[in-house]
């Protein structure tokens, strides 16, 4: 109710409310209650509209530019009340450009159809609304025709049963390519909004009646329909969100994602909308480090003697190349939005993460190819060779471990461990490496080569940790 209110826009709050349950961070039950409460959220901007605050809209973005350039610690504030004039500013434009409309023939004959006829009304209130996608601005609209007489109040009424219902065709579109979760959380809104019409439209002419009672002018009238028609549904709908949470499980069970897309959390839809992009990039990231560490570190010694485990190695690699593509431009995208320094910020970090993760599994990829060279040769590490990379790859695994924990913990203390643990890990793989020429002399030159590619490709995963723990704690 509160984010829809702040952003005078429920369909932007449903957005992100589906953006937020494709990211995992609210569960589908929640999210429901969230999109009830941001119908009622936005029957706040109909009723400042009813009080004619478009005619001090300019004085809003006054204000907000002049807060804005004060102080830099009061710039956000400026933003909200800069956004909040340009929006009234904005609907005074549409409204007031409806007025010279009354005196056309062909408009008057059309308003003359929609008066007459309560399902035109919604239909046209849904058309208007899934186009501008903002049900405030279809039912401010509405105000300005009835208030000149081009309209009656039913067909007022009409037209904010369909702009209420219209806004469900931003969310079903932002869900097309996000989550189950996403998806049933988009279904269930717009079936949310089709039980409300249904509820009311049968008893219309007793809702104009109440309407009437409550009193006020034609456009306060609407404003109260709109308010009434959200409130109503939310008392009637909100017990039945858990049980229906249930239904929508049911109705759009979990099937097989699409093997050519690997991404869980991305939604593309959301990059206008940075603080819910931001925490599906972070989501994305938290994916591919689980995926790593489970699926390719496990495969790091198997690989020294199993051609089934550096296939295994290569094939992961591509998944994850997949995944730092899908982060990549998702960050880029949200990067052309004009960010708050904080956020770009963030972006420029994730991107720094995104990238070390990548060319991490970049580099044993590189170590299986090695490995599948020498077998190809017939030749093996001898068991003093195999002993030093084993020991080396605790030492990395473990500190991939930990860089993992603290991005996902945000903990700064496991971060400073892995950089303070680097020295130790250069150190070994210095001594290894210069042991190998005198323990390893027997080797043939392309053992020893790949002996090397391999200590220093376990070196290079470590430095990405150490890079990957730098940018945590902001040193880069």
């Amino acid at each position: 109710m509160v984010l829809a209110a702040a952003m005078q826009s429920s369909t932007a709050a449903t957005v992100m409310t589906v953006g937020f349950v494709n990211a995992g961070l609210i569960s589908l039950r929640r999210a429901l209650g969230v999109m009830l409460g941001s119908a009622v959220g936005t029957t706040l901007t109909v009723q400042l509209i009813a009080f004619s605050i478009t005619d001090y809209a300019l004085a809003f973005v006054t204000l907000g530019v002049l807060l804005f350039l004060i102080n830099i610690r009061i710039r956000s504030y400026g933003s909200i009340i800069l956004g909040f004039g340009f929006v009234f500013f904005g609907m005074g434009l549409m409204t007031g450009a409806m007025e010279p409309l009354q005196y056309d023939e062909q408009f008057t004959q059309l308003m003359t159809l929609l008066s007459g006829n309560l399902w035109l009304a919604v239909f046209a209130g849904i058309a208007f609304t899934a186009v501008i996608q903002n049900s405030a601005a279809t039912i401010a609209i509405a105000m300005t025709l009835a208030s000149t007489g081009s309209i009656s109040l039913e067909a007022g009424v009409g037209i904010v049963y369909g702009a209420n219902f219209g806004t469900v065709f931003t969310a079903m579109i932002s869900s097309l390519t996000a989550t189950i979760d996403a998806k049933r959380a988009a279904v269930a809104h717009a079936i949310f909004k089709f039980i409300g019409v249904l509820i009311f439209l049968p008893f219309t002419t007793l809702f104009i009646q109440l309407l009437t009672f409550i009193g006020g002018d034609v456009e306060r009238q609407l404003a109260n329909a709109h308010t009434l028609f959200n409130v109503v549904n939310v008392i009637v709908l909100l017990p039945f969100c858990n049980r229906f949470a249930i239904w929508m499980e049911r109705l759009m069970p979990k099937s097989e994602r699409n093997k050519t897309s690997h991404h869980k959390y991305i939604d593309q839809t959301t990059a206008k909308f940075p603080a819910v992009g931001l925490l599906q990039a972070r989501k994305e990231i938290e994916h591919m480090l689980e995926r790593v560490e489970s699926k390719m570190f496990p495969e790091l010694m198997q690989m020294l003697e199993n051609d089934k485990a550096r296939k295994a190695i290569m094939e992961e690699e591509k998944v994850i190349d997949s995944l730092y593509k899908t982060t990549f431009h998702h960050l880029r995208r949200i990067t052309e939005q004009h960010l708050k320094d904080s956020d770009t910020n963030e972006a420029i970090k994730l991107l720094s993460i995104n990238n070390d993760v990548e060319r991490q599994t970049n580099v044993m990829k590189e170590m299986a190819r090695a490995l599948s060279k020498l077998e190809a040769r017939q030749k093996v590490l001898n068991h003093w060779e195999r002993a030093n990379i084993e020991a080396l790859y605790k030492e990395v695994s473990e500190s991939f471990v930990y860089t993992s924990r603290a991005f996902v913990e945000h903990d700064k203390e496991l971060a400073i461990r892995v950089i303070y643990n680097n020295p130790k890990v250069q150190r070994m793989e210095r001594e290894m490496r210069y042991g190998h020429f005198y323990h390893g002399s027997g080797s043939s030159s392309t053992v020893s080569m790949i002996y090397a590619d391999l200590m220093n490709g376990m070196l290079r995963i470590h430095q990405h940790n150490v890079n990957l723990s730098q940018t945590l704690l902001d040193r880069v």
